[in-house]
């Protein structure tokens, strides 16, 4: 009878406890059965709601939500519940408008920060949810959170700017440049307002140009001055050359050497002199007379770029950067035009194409590949979680890296910290020391820390890692030489533990190949840790390695095994079983697993399952011999002996058909020492004495044959067994013929 309050209770408990393991389905009967009772409770119909969801369910869920949160309508939870699988629906302005409420109901109760949480939901379900903006922009404010407050600002000025408000957006931009004058995001922000450059938050200043004429390179040049230096030095030997510069095809009016040299020399001087509308008509005119040079390319790439004419530098920097001399140079300011229109993921792509190429100068050949997996990973981690702070950062840190006095020395310096520490791990590219600030210190951390170590002061090596973990506590490479110093302490179960944190924080980065090395690393030093296995499996699976994980699989069953836990052996290699099939079909994984399935069947006296088993590896495998006298000896216990005949019969037909009756001659001779008086392994081995033409091997297993027959009071096979050897002509046929009538006569030798 419904209403029975403590069945109610109970119901909602126990779902309760089912959702919290996440066994939803059980949960979803649970607070059903709570409905039964009391149908419009809303806490039952929000645990129902959010069981659903959780199962993957979230259409039915929505309905039952949205009815629980309009019979509670007090209640932020329940609206945030909504609003949470309206975000999972794909709904993000709706689940927005329902954030909204539920931080409107927590201002109301006095929960400020909670309300905070819900208008930071509503953000990142909805970026162009406007009042979300504002209540956020009002809270930092008041709270004098100015970083906070300047993104809130410049959010709400790029929303204004995207709907064609843009005195608004300028306006909003002026009040967050009060609280910082100098903040890169906003400048680029106000820039791209008042000269039509789209663009987006995030962005920073477009770099200033250096003017300086070819002469003395200065420390601490960046890639872009150094190009410039080279392309203004090759400029000037082209005045000199006598060979005219190459040209391109379908020019109406090709320029003859002596202009070319006129309009260059013009535009380097006034290039010197600042003088740069003349030097862009110069070097135009240049390459309008069909004259193909990267560097005059680069040179007025360099030019559009101060004049803010940003797509116009692009397409001139996209043409040198094919050049071997600019490319270098060209991916450095692609990345600054990028940058300056906003463009953020695109000028990360460019920047850490430059960093990917610094870096690759600096690693041995057999890490290159491995090298350019992790910098191809890395931009794709960037693209797909859109941190654009983080972004920026990283191209701010780069900038100032590739900027700063001697940085070629300290490029080859950090190689070889990173190159110590991966010697027991994946190769480290530098990016991931550059992505955090005051990565020169952490680098000399790095260097004393290796040499404490290398001296077994490790003491002193770990003090040094433990004030670099101050300094840059999310940076990986310096907790990955914490895990190897504790090894080198004996302290290998913290070692483990720190590897394993290590690899999961690569996971959550989506740095995959990374966190592929250290759980790789982890199981070197713990073999038995068999979540660090599931873990490492699960990721092998998603980034489609179908090998390495089944091989970890095999470890993984194999460690069971070892544990003599056979029933969890079993359920893991019936799991990799199914992805079997996705291996490589020369690794033959669906055999190996079976055939460990089977192992187990047997050892659990589980024949006839652990028959289906190795029939499949017959199926599977014709010729696996093992899988075949297993199946024979099976039968044989289950007192099958035509199955066990079949099999064999199956094996050796295998085997001539394959061409391989060596084999099967071989496999036949092997059985019948173990077996020797087995009439049809006999009969078999004869026959197939008979069928390669070895005759005398052929009488004396059938003389043997015969023997048996009449030991076994088989007298009819006996005497067909003799009719064959008659007509094979034995020396002695007549004592076989003499035999012969004896048993047709009904006379049997005693």
């Amino acid at each position: 009878m419904a209403g029975n309050r403590a069945v109610y209770e109970e119901a909602v408990r126990r779902g309760a406890a089912r959702a919290w393991e996440q066994r939803w389905e059980e949960a979803i009967a649970a607070y059903q059965q709570a409905l039964d009772e009391f149908p419009d409770e809303p806490d039952a119909l929000s645990g129902l709601g959010m069981a659903l969801a959780g199962a993957g369910r979230a259409e039915e869920a929505l309905p039952v939500l949205q009815r629980a949160a309009s019979m509670a309508r007090e209640n932020p939870v329940l609206q945030e519940n909504l609003a949470q699988v309206l975000e999972r629906l794909g709904r993000p302005q709706e689940a927005a408008q329902v954030y909204l409420q539920a931080a409107d109901l927590y201002v109301r109760q006095q929960a400020q920060s909670l309300a905070v949480e819900r208008w930071k939901d509503a953000v990142r379900a909805d970026p162009t949810c406007i009042p979300a903006h504002v209540n956020l922009l009002r809270v930092y404010l008041a709270q004098q959170k100015h970083r906070e407050a300047i993104a809130e600002y410049l959010a709400l000025a790029t929303l204004y700017r995207d709907r064609g408000e843009t005195e608004k957006a300028m306006e909003l931009c002026q009040y967050a440049l009060k609280l910082d004058p100098r903040h890169p995001d906003i400048l680029a922000l106000m820039d791209a307002l008042r000269y039509g450059i789209p663009t987006s938050v995030g962005t920073g200043p477009l770099e200033a140009l250096a003017e300086e004429l070819p002469g003395e390179r200065p420390e601490g040049e960046t890639p872009v001055e150094t190009a410039r230096r080279t392309a203004l030095a090759q400029l000037a030997e082209v005045v000199f050359e006598e060979t005219p510069p190459q040209t391109g095809p379908l020019i109406l009016r090709p320029l003859s050497k002596r202009e070319i040299d006129t309009l260059i020399s013009r535009a380097i001087d006034c290039q010197a002199r600042g003088e740069v509308d003349e030097a862009v008509a110069c070097y135009e005119e240049v390459l309008r007379g069909g004259v193909v040079e990267p560097a005059v390319n680069f040179n007025l790439g360099l030019l559009y770029q101060q004049k803010l004419q940003l797509e116009d530098a692009i397409a001139q920097f996209q043409q040198s950067v094919s050049s071997p001399q600019y490319r270098l140079g060209s991916l450095f300011a692609l990345g600054e035009c990028y940058r300056a229109l906003g463009r953020i993921d695109e000028a990360l792509t460019h920047f850490l194409e430059v960093l990917k190429i610094v870096d690759l100068s600096t690693v041995r050949q057999d890490q290159a590949d491995d090298l350019i997996r992790l910098y191809d990973e890395l931009a794709h981690t960037y693209a797909a979680r859109g941190e654009r702070e983080q972004a920026v950062e990283f191209i701010n840190t780069l900038i100032a890296f590739l900027s700063a006095k001697g940085w070629e020395d300290k490029v080859l310096q950090a190689r070889q910290r990173l190159d110590l520490l991966s010697r027991e791990g994946p190769v480290l590219s530098l990016a991931e020391i550059l992505a955090v600030p005051g990565s020169e210190r952490v680098i000399q951390s790095l260097g004393l820390a290796q040499e404490y170590l290398r001296r077994n002061m490790v003491r002193a090596a770990m003090d040094e890692l433990m004030s670099a973990v101050e300094r840059a506590p999310t940076l990986l490479p310096i907790h990955r030489q914490i895990g190897e110093t504790l090894v080198a302490m004996g302290r290998t179960e913290q070692a483990v533990g720190k590897f394993l944190a290590i690899a999961d924080t690569y996971r959550v980065r989506g740095n995959f190949s990374q966190a592929v090395a250290m759980y790789e690393r982890t199981l070197r030093l713990a073999p038995m840790n068999i979540p660090a296995r599931l873990k490492l499996i699960d990721l092998l699976v998603s980034l489609g390695e179908i090998d390495r994980a089944l091989e970890h699989y095999l470890a993984l069953g194999d460690a069971y095994y070892q544990m003599a836990q056979l029933n969890q052996a079993r359920e893991k290699y019936n799991e990799a079983l199914q992805l079997a099939p996705r291996g490589s079909p020369d690794r033959h994984w669906e055999v190996k697993f079976l055939h460990r399935i089977g192992d187990i069947d047997l050892q659990l006296v589980e024949w006839r399952r652990a028959i289906s088993v190795y029939e499949r590896i017959r199926d599977l495998a014709p010729d696996d011999e093992m899988a075949r006298f297993t199946l024979m000896d099976l039968y044989e216990r289950l007192g099958r002996p035509d199955r066990a005949i079949a099999e064999l019969d199956g094996l050796l037909q295998h085997y001539v058909q394959s061409g391989k009756v060596p084999k099967a001659v071989s496999v036949l001779e092997k059985m019948v020492q173990e077996k020797p008086g087995a009439i049809p392994l006999r009969a078999r081995l004869a026959q197939l004495y008979l069928n390669v033409g070895r005759k005398e091997d052929a009488l004396r297993e059938l003389d043997i044959l015969g023997d048996l027959q009449l030991q076994a009071g088989k007298v009819k096979d006996a005497i067909a067994t003799i009719q064959v050897i008659l007509r094979l002509r034995p020396p002695n046929a007549e004592a076989y013929r003499q035999l012969l009538e004896q048993l047709q006569a009904g006379q049997v030798p005693a």
